[in-house]
């Protein structure tokens, strides 16, 4: 892509949609969401600083959004207590805040565009609720869908157990963390209140393909990678591990 609403897209970014009706909902440019993962080394506050920059450029809305309300499932899953699970939960999420906002003024984006969005914002809306239940039933009831998954929460835990391997309990556990979040990735827009969006983030997440085939996708929602031009290529995935490629045509 070259232009989104007509806006030269700045070359600090490359954007690649996941699919050709992503694409279409991408050349709106009505509103991006960013992911904001706690604990993932890429979110400097240089990075999103840049990102923010690149992404208020081309597109009318921006929010980032850290998910706090999945968090807690991967604490849960090390085996944490209530108590610290709670405490440090808080504490990601007002670091995370913070740099946000620093990468916010240092964008020169005027102050009346600054957002920060938490997971916990949202879920009692009763679109997210919906969804949550529609997830939970598709991943209890198709056994490849909650391979999915279970591969997916394989890879989150990782760093946080440093090779050793996850046991079953762990992994179901925490692939809380994954249920929790796609319901605003796959209706942004009545969850939010906007008219379309993109949900951004700088590789495929390994659960995307579910979001436009077994969760239904909203018709407004989209998915794009978006990576610094100057970027190396994701790293290869662990073996055993199975990751989706973006659709042809996207």
């Amino acid at each position: 892509m070259h232009e989104i609403a007509g806006r030269r897209i700045p070359p600090e970014f490359t954007i690649e949609p996941y699919t050709d009706h992503c694409r279409q909902i991408c050349e709106r440019g009505e509103h991006a969401l960013i992911g904001v993962s706690p604990g993932n080394g890429y979110f400097n506050e240089q990075r999103l600083t840049a990102l923010l920059r690149w992404a208020s450029s081309v597109f009318d809305e921006v929010d980032p959004i850290i998910p706090d309300a999945s968090l807690t499932h991967t604490y849960r899953a090390l085996g944490w207590d209530p108590e610290r699970v709670r405490t440090s939960t808080q504490r990601e999420t007002r670091r995370l805040r913070r740099r946000i906002a620093r990468a916010w003024v240092a964008a020169e984006v005027p102050a009346c565009r600054h957002r920060v969005r938490v997971l916990s914002e949202f879920t009692e809306h009763p679109t997210y609720r919906s969804l949550l239940r529609r997830i939970e039933q598709v991943v209890a009831e198709k056994p490849h869908v909650r391979n999915v998954f279970r591969q997916a929460s394989g890879l989150a835990l990782a760093s946080h157990l440093k090779g050793v391997e996850p046991s079953d309990r762990q992994l179901e556990v925490g692939m809380g963390y994954l249920i929790a979040e796609l319901p605003v990735c796959a209706d942004t827009p009545a969850i939010l209140g906007v008219p379309s969006s993109v949900h951004i983030y700088h590789h495929v997440i390994p659960t995307m393909p579910l979001m436009f085939e077994e969760l239904f996708a909203s018709p407004g929602q989209a998915f794009a990678v978006v990576r610094p031009a100057d970027a190396a290529p994701p790293p290869a995935p662990a073996p055993g591990v199975t990751l989706p490629r973006p659709r042809t045509g996207g």
